[in-house]
């Protein structure tokens, strides 16, 4: 029986086949590559499978994968979900640092302190100041200007038309301690946000 023997290009080990078909097989289910060397029973010299006679037309049908191209309409969108990642955490610390410096900076009512500033008499300053009172009703916070009750949203709109009316343009904010935070700093942006120049803060209990 004839042998055929084939090898991997370079390699000194080789593997007998009993036909050509059998070569044939290997080359089509890709056990070899058309660069092996294959050798017949009547050659004498190794010879790559794409230039033997035999199975050089074969050889030449088969042909190498084309490597993968990368995909040129393909839109990697990590990048940018990691800056908007980032964009977003650094508006919320910076919108959540503002409020708290803003609640930071409200004086705090002391009542053992004395002296002539310890206490303001509201009818020297009556025809300066406008004041904003809020209660709790409660788990619901009251917002009154100049004792009209005004909803929230609504607050700096109603400030504007008070100050244009009078020309105050100072604020006394008498706010029970259990009011939320956020309702005073609502307040208070309203009030910046109407040129209101002096503040007059008084955060008490019930």
């Amino acid at each position: 029986m004839s042998t055929w023997l084939v090898r991997q290009e370079g390699s000194p080990k080789a593997i007998s086949l009993p036909t050509p078909a059998e070569v044939v097989t290997g080359l089509r289910d890709g056990n070899w590559q058309p660069t092996d060397e294959v050798r017949g029973p009547d050659d004498t010299n190794w010879q790559p499978i794409e230039n033997h006679p035999l199975f050089a037309e074969i050889a030449a049908e088969i042909e190498p994968p084309k490597p993968e191209e990368p995909d040129d309409t393909h839109l990697d969108m990590n990048p940018l979900i990691d800056v908007c990642l980032v964009l977003l955490i650094f508006f919320i610390l910076t919108i959540t640092y503002a409020s708290l410096e803003r609640a930071i900076d409200i004086p705090e009512d002391n009542s053992d302190q004395k002296g002539p500033s310890a206490t303001v008499n509201i009818k020297d300053i009556r025809d300066k100041i406008f004041i904003v009172s809020v209660k709790m009703d409660g788990d619901k916070p009251v917002v009154r200007i100049e004792k009209k009750e005004v909803p929230v949203e609504q607050i700096a709109g109603e400030m504007k038309q008070v100050i244009e009316s009078s020309g105050r343009k100072e604020m006394v904010l008498d706010i029970e301690s259990e009011v939320p935070w956020g309702i005073e700093t609502a307040i208070l942006d309203a009030a910046k946000g109407n040129g209101v120049r002096n503040i007059i803060n008084n955060r008490r209990g019930k």
